[in-house]
């Protein structure tokens, strides 16, 4: 049973890492910044009203007509 133990410690430490670099990094705070980041600046955003770096909406891919079952 120490065995288990071990392994769901040794486990956690493993992971924790892994969840640690999934925290969002703070958006660009002005349009320079926001442009180097290939994000887009929206200058009504934000709390104030001053402008805000919003993040772009992914492309759209294409859609393409299902191809018919062959025989």
């Amino acid at each position: 049973m120490k065995v288990f133990a071990i392994a769901a410690v040794l486990a956690g430490i493993a992971v924790a890492p892994a969840f640690a670099q999934t925290a969002a990094a703070p958006a660009p705070a002005n349009k320079a910044d926001c442009e180097k980041a290939k994000m887009k600046w929206d200058d009504k955003g934000g709390k104030d009203g001053k402008g805000a770096c919003m993040a772009m909406a992914p492309a759209a891919a294409p859609a393409k007509p299902a191809e018919p079952m062959k025989k």
